[in-house]
């Protein structure tokens, strides 16, 4: 049933992931919201990197039971199925491209042009990382979902029966942690705030577009708990190389295809972990929000 033998390390991941945010629900009386919140925002935040890894076809080879197990919405606002079609989108897109790439963060000179001094303050804040943390998780969150949910009414292909068997999934787990001691809203405020503040970190120095510079996705050097929290999709130009590779084999991944060399004669290499993309970008822009037309 099972890609390969290895595969053993993605199912203690995905145990790990429901049954850690079972036991912290289930013990909240004595964790507290002290406790549970940061619990569940790292949970939040290992949930979203296993759903990326389920949606790239692990551990399983039947890709069903690995939907079943990514649609489980424990943070609550992403319609798995959507993601997993919008993320393959990105995979074979012009990385980076504003109009042709659904993960970019770039905007368009035309956008630029068009936009009034707010929303260009707001894009350039988004090009440090704090800011991407902690505002930018709350505007991208409203956006993405109501995308979705307008691309559901249009009837465009597999975004209703995303969205269906997401608010199934999304009452299911609200009312299971209602069962609970724990408020409905302290799992929120963990799982998807927080887990989305943490998951924004990985994202943030991942794909930057250089003029002339073929390479367009970093290396991140991170430590053994940010390589793990984010499955090593840190090694992000590995993943791109080939992202039906599993998690625990990117690294020997990156080793054959000279991705650390690669990264850093793009500029794009952060040897000293996400350490590094904190003292360099927590307030100076990485660069400019508008990407250049190739």
């Amino acid at each position: 049933m099972l890609h390969e033998a290895g595969e053993w390390r993605t199912l203690a991941v995905i145990v790990a992931v429901y049954g850690l945010t079972v036991l912290t629900v289930v013990r909240y009386e004595v964790l507290t919201a002290w406790l549970a919140v940061p619990l569940l925002a790292v949970l939040g935040a290992w949930h979203l990197s296993m759903q990326h890894e389920l949606l790239h076809g692990h551990p399983f080879k039947n890709q069903f039971i690995n939907d079943a197990i990514g649609g489980i919405p424990v943070t609550l606002w992403i319609p798995y199925l959507a993601f997993k079609k919008d993320h393959h989108e990105h995979h074979a897109s012009d990385l980076t491209n504003p109009e042709l790439d659904n993960e970019s963060y770039y905007v368009s000179q035309e956008q630029w042009d068009k936009a009034g001094p707010i929303r260009r303050a707001a894009w350039t804040a988004n090009r440090t990382i704090l800011f991407r943390m902690f505002v930018w998780t709350i505007v991208s969150t409203i956006s993405y979902v109501t995308l979705v949910l307008k691309r559901a009414a249009r009837g465009e292909k597999g975004d209703r029966m995303a969205v269906t068997l997401h608010v199934v999934g999304v009452v299911a787990v609200v009312y299971l942690v209602s069962l609970s001691s724990m408020p409905v809203w302290v799992f929120a405020l963990g799982t998807l705030y927080g887990g989305r503040i943490l998951n924004a970190i990985r994202p943030f120095p991942e794909h930057k577009y250089q003029s002339g510079v073929e390479t367009r996705t970093a290396m991140i050097m991170a430590g053994p708990f940010m390589s793990l929290l984010m499955l090593n999709n840190n090694l992000h130009i590995a993943h791109h190389e080939d992202p039906k590779v599993a998690w625990y084999r990117v690294g020997a991944l990156a080793q054959r295809v000279n991705a650390v060399e690669r990264a850093r004669e793009a500029g794009v290499l952060y040897e000293g972990g996400y350490a590094e993309v904190f003292r360099k970008f927590s307030f100076t822009p990485v660069d400019s929000p508008v990407r250049e037309s190739a």
